[in-house]
């Protein structure tokens, strides 16, 4: 029986992620729109609300860091991902539904803690924890983007993913805000527990590819993938990795996202707290506005980066927008430290301009990663560039803490504009044409 045949007499067979192009596009938006959502809830809206309520730079920063640091472990989710699979199931997904089911878990969690709000300790470790599940599903969707996707998909998609989380993080900032304000807490965790385990049915029910199980006890035609569980020495995955970093353009790409996104950590954690205390912004004023006007700024920088970074070239926009960035947040520093009182213009125009400048550089740094992974630990190596830039965040927002007992935050936001600028000299070094044709010729 043909191929043609056979999905003639099983219709089903082109419900899956590899054999429906809209399928695997909306999947991966749409789990990326749920790693977002919660961390607009987590580092917009409720940091806000605690700021009205007496929360310290120094405790946004610690809360933030608790945050991001399970983001760096995706250099270590990787290899385990890479080197474990029930194929039966398909690669990824069984590591997807693992990780959403442990993110809706923690929410749940949170739940039963009551209003935790108060102790900032608890509430760091349960905003680690459920990172912890966020980031392992973010590694998991993009090795599964790296499997599923065509070549002359990937630019737009990551674009789209991309922009999903942005939109993911908006609603959670604006919709959770909102109804933190007006319902509490434990009212607010309660509406993201279902939302989670609402998109937790996509993966549940579409496959990656034909005649794998839905489920371990389906029956199916799975029996004729063979190897239907593997496993392999993760140290030959971290060997392909450091044979791939030891390439030029490779490990300059990596030294460059390491200092560039320092400034995004300090920035992240402290406006806030200085928007609510200091400018006299309502915690749900503030959460709305990112959530609105922000939001929708960024998605349409995420969208031109990646249309800017296949036509003007991945390293120019990569520095455009994160360049952009430290140059907007040095002025923002200058005017904190020259005015007596910060003009709401330029208050609205900050908050809505600094994302989108992230946005695009975020997207082009996507598609210069993707380019540069190579050897058999590709999708390792295009997690661990995330990994370095997650990592870069955290150490801003540890940061805070001891550039806070030296300077003001103007005089922060100036010396951080400096910083991050500096990478400049690597550009160079950065062409990924050396490994595009290494990798052409593998």
């Amino acid at each position: 029986m043909t191929s043609a045949s056979i999905k003639n007499s099983d219709p089903t067979l082109n419900n899956t992620l590899t054999t429906n192009k809209w399928l695997r596009i909306s999947m991966l938006c749409i789990l990326y729109f749920a790693q977002g959502f919660p961390w607009g809830f987590m580092l917009t809206a409720l940091l806000s609300f605690l700021a009205s309520k007496g929360l310290t730079i120094v405790e946004s920063g610690q809360l933030t860091a608790m945050a991001t640091l399970p983001w760096t472990f995706k250099l270590f989710w990787g290899p385990i991902i890479d080197s474990f699979t029930y194929k039966a199931m398909g690669r990824r997904r069984p590591w997807i539904l693992f990780a959403q089911s442990g993110m809706a878990l923690t929410l749940i969690a949170m739940i039963f803690m009551g209003d935790i709000s108060g102790n900032i300790g608890l509430l760091g470790w349960m905003f680690f924890l459920h990172n912890c599940f966020a980031s392992l599903q973010d590694v998991s969707c993009d090795a599964l983007a790296v499997d599923v996707l065509l070549p002359k998909e990937q630019g737009k998609v990551n674009g789209a993913m991309w922009g999903s989380k942005i939109i993911g993080t908006g609603t959670g900032a604006a919709v959770m805000g909102t109804l933190l304000v007006s319902n509490g807490l434990v009212f607010t965790i309660i509406v993201q527990t279902i939302l989670m385990f609402a998109i937790m049915v996509f993966p549940l029910f579409i496959i990656e590819r034909p005649g794998e199980k839905r489920f371990p006890w389906s029956r199916g035609s799975s029996s004729s993938i063979k190897d239907q569980s593997s496993a392999q020495n993760p140290m030959k995955v971290i060997k392909d990795l450091l044979t791939a970093f030891s390439k030029g353009p490779c490990y300059f790409t990596a030294l460059f996202i390491l200092l560039s996104a320092i400034n995004q950590g300090i920035n992240g954690a402290v406006l806030p707290v200085f928007y609510n205390t200091t400018l006299g912004w309502e915690p749900a004023s503030y959460s709305q506005f990112v959530g609105g006007p922000s939001t929708m700024l960024e998605f349409i920088g995420a969208i031109l980066g990646g249309v800017l970074a296949d036509r003007f070239g991945r390293r120019k926009v990569f520095f455009l927008g994160w360049g952009s960035f430290s140059i907007l947040s040095g002025i923002f520093g200058l005017l904190v430290l020259t005015m007596h009182e910060l003009p709401n213009w330029f208050q609205i125009f900050y908050l809505a301009a600094y994302p989108f400048f992230i946005a695009i550089g975020t997207v082009a740094m996507f598609a210069l990663a993707m380019a540069l992974s190579w050897s058999k630990a590709s999708a390792t190596m295009f997690t661990s560039y995330m990994a370095i830039s997650n990592l870069s965040v955290v150490i801003g927002n540890k940061l805070i803490g001891p550039l806070s007992d030296l300077f003001s935050i103007g005089q922060i936001y100036v010396l951080m504009m400096v910083v991050c600028l500096s990478p400049v000299v690597l550009l160079k070094s950065m062409d990924p044409r050396p490994i595009l044709d290494i990798k052409s010729k593998h």
